[in-house]
């Protein structure tokens, strides 16, 4: 590729990660909601139980509702990029079953193919922190397969963009990345865990001695 179509790459794909951006308000506000759900429910249980929760369970439960918060934006962004801002257009009626069918016909499409593994990136990165079974890529990998042709099956049924076996490769692909990133991470803050723990204990003997 020349550099200027590079450029003009980056710069249709810049615009497609903008507008995804503006679905942020409305994204946020259901986020909330959904937190508000969860705390609600949580503090009836332990009204009506008459517990006390554990600092430790405060701590994991403040963590497990930064990911949902995270995870409905997310979704919602994808569901509104995909589907839901999208108007019918008729001729969108059939498979596309090619591979990289459309990559060479312009920049646009070239920028098209980008963003299908982008819009997955953070999938990979927030399924596994759903919970242990989704540590597994034999698990979490078809999980977003699924969700991929989820998309497509509904683009074709109401006629909302072509289906596509690029999007669901690409989507896929870009699961795999983050899914990779995420491993890199755990490993860094499971090695900084340990760092942590082997400090405080040598700090807790050196102080007794």
């Amino acid at each position: 590729m020349r550099k200027e179509e590079i450029i003009r790459i980056r710069e249709l794909l810049a615009a497609q990660i903008i507008e995804s951006l503006g679905y942020l308000p409305n994204a946020f506000r259901w986020s909330i909601r959904a937190c508000l759900i969860v705390v609600l429910a949580c503090a009836a249980f332990f009204l009506v139980s008459r517990k006390k929760p554990s600092l430790i369970f405060t701590f994991q439960f403040a963590l497990r509702l930064i990911w949902l918060f995270t995870f409905v934006t997310y979704s919602y962004c994808v569901l509104q990029l995909t589907i839901l801002s999208r108007t019918p257009v008729p001729h969108y009626d059939h498979i596309d079953w090619v591979f990289l069918s459309r990559w060479f016909d312009n920049n646009e499409q070239k920028a098209f193919y980008i963003a299908n593994i982008v819009m997955f990136f953070p999938l990979g990165i927030l399924l596994p922190m759903a919970g242990k079974p989704m540590r597994h890529i034999l698990i979490a990998a078809p999980v977003a397969t699924a969700c991929s042709i989820g998309i497509e099956a509904v683009q074709l049924k109401y006629h909302l963009g072509a289906c596509q076996l690029d999007d669901v490769l690409l989507n896929s692909f870009g699961f795999l990345m983050g899914f990779l990133v995420y491993l890199a991470l755990a490993d860094v803050y499971g090695l900084l865990s340990a760092i942590a723990k082997f400090l405080y204990r040598h700090s807790k003997e050196l102080l007794k001695n």
